[in-house]
C-alpha cells in the first residue's frame, strides 16, 4: 500500500510539472526578486537594463520598451548559448539589469539571472512575475504584429 501511495504522490508530481505548474523559486541568491511594480519604477527612471530571455516569437509579440532580446537557451537547447548570452550583458558588471521571461512559472529568467551572478554580475534583479505580470497592469509595451 505504501508503495502505491508514493508511486501516486511521485505520479502526481510529475503531472504539475509536465502542466507547468512548479513555481520558479522565491529568492536568487546573490540577486533581489523584484514585483512589476519595483521594474516600473526602475523602468521609469532609466536606471536599469531589462533583457526579455524568451525565444524571438514571444520578444515580437510584445515585451518591455527598451528591453533587449536576449532569448536564454532552455533544456530544449532553444536559445543563445551561454557565451553569447553573456555578450548581450553591458561589460559594467556593476550595472543594474533586471531579467524576465513569461511569470513565475517560466524558469528561463530564473537561470538567466543565475548565470549572470556567476559570470561576476553584482546588481542583478529578477522579476519573477514576468511579463505576464507586467501586461497585467497594462505598464507601457511595446506590442508586436501577432498581438495586434
Amino acid at each position: 500500500m505504501l508503495v502505491k501511495l508514493i508511486c501516486l504522490f511521485v505520479l502526481s508530481l510529475s503531472l504539475h510539472a509536465f502542466a507547468g505548474e512548479i513555481k520558479s523559486p522565491d529568492v536568487l541568491e546573490g540577486g533581489r526578486v523584484v514585483t512589476a511594480e519595483e521594474a516600473k519604477a526602475y523602468f521609469d527612471s532609466g536606471k536599469a537594463l531589462f533583457v526579455d530571455v524568451r525565444n524571438p516569437l514571444n520578444y515580437g509579440k510584445g515585451h518591455i520598451p527598451t528591453a533587449i532580446a536576449a532569448p536564454f537557451a532552455g533544456g530544449n537547447g532553444d536559445g543563445l548559448s551561454r557565451l553569447d548570452f553573456l555578450r548581450k550583458l553591458p561589460a559594467d558588471k556593476g550595472a543594474r539589469i533586471i531579467f524576465y521571461s513569461h511569470g513565475e512559472t517560466g524558469w528561463k529568467s530564473y537561470n538567466a539571472a543565475s548565470e549572470a551572478i556567476k559570470a561576476g554580475y553584482a546588481n542583478v534583479m529578477w522579476m519573477r512575475e514576468g511579463f505576464t505580470s507586467w501586461e497585467k497592469k497594462n505598464f507601457e509595451a511595446v506590442s508586436g504584429p501577432e498581438s495586434r
